[in-house]
């Protein structure tokens, strides 16, 4: 009987482990992976004391690129084919043609005759061989789309935020009026109504105005200087 209930007992003992092994694994486990999954969904940085998300970027990190010229990470090629932005185009009256489509013409050196290409050649290169003007094909820079990446973005039209540098988060003294990034701005102006603008003040004796960076004028009150 005795050695009976010491198996018994050990049986006990070895079954009560097991069930406490699996409620630790399954509970604490379970809500520990629960919280940092959350937490990495949110994509929020973690905050260390004195510091707050950057009020620029929203925590990512990452801005739209602003570069001059940048559209969804693409600028205009800067290689020799022909643009609707480059040169003069006109309509012309060409047999088979609608009298709607755009034409560029090249004179020729012989100054008295000219070869003339149509917008459906965007893209691609006049030169000038043999003494007049010739179509050598799409461009090798962009291959013919007349855009090419970014130099600042590189073609993913996101660029490293400005204020935090990436970094996500920035101290908790710092404003959107007042950052390190912002007052070491040459062309920062600040109005007496607490309004940022970042420009040009110009002025003509009468009317004061500002040229701001996306080279937009507007009129400012001289009292606001």
């Amino acid at each position: 009987m005795g050695k009976g209930r010491r198996v018994l007992t050990q049986g006990l003992f070895t079954a009560l482990v097991g069930a406490m092994l699996a409620l630790c694994s399954g509970g604490c486990g379970k809500a520990k992976d629960s919280s940092a999954k959350n937490s990495e969904a949110a994509g929020q940085p973690a905050i260390a004391s004195g510091e707050q998300t950057c009020f620029n970027c929203a925590g990512n990190g990452l801005v739209p690129c602003r570069s001059p010229g940048c559209v969804a990470g693409k600028v205009e090629c800067p290689g020799p084919c022909l643009k609707l932005t480059r040169g003069t185009w006109i309509h012309m009256n060409v047999p088979g043609h609608s009298p709607n489509e755009l034409w560029i013409k090249f004179a020729n050196p012989d100054g008295r005759t000219s070869e003339s290409w149509n917008q459906n050649h965007v893209g691609e290169v006049i030169t000038f061989q043999q003494g007049r003007a010739v179509n050598i094909g799409k461009c090798k820079v962009c291959g013919g789309t007349t855009r090419v990446n970014c130099p600042v973005c590189q073609g993913e039209a996101k660029a490293t935020c400005l204020i935090c540098k990436g970094q996500k988060t920035i101290p908790s003294s710092w404003k959107p009026t007042d950052n390190p990034w912002l007052n070491s701005q040459p062309d920062l102006v600040r109005l007496k109504s607490g309004r940022i603008l970042l420009g040009k003040v110009m002025t003509n004796g009468t009317d004061v105005l500002i040229k701001t960076r996306d080279g937009k004028f507007n009129p400012l009150d001289p009292t606001e200087l």
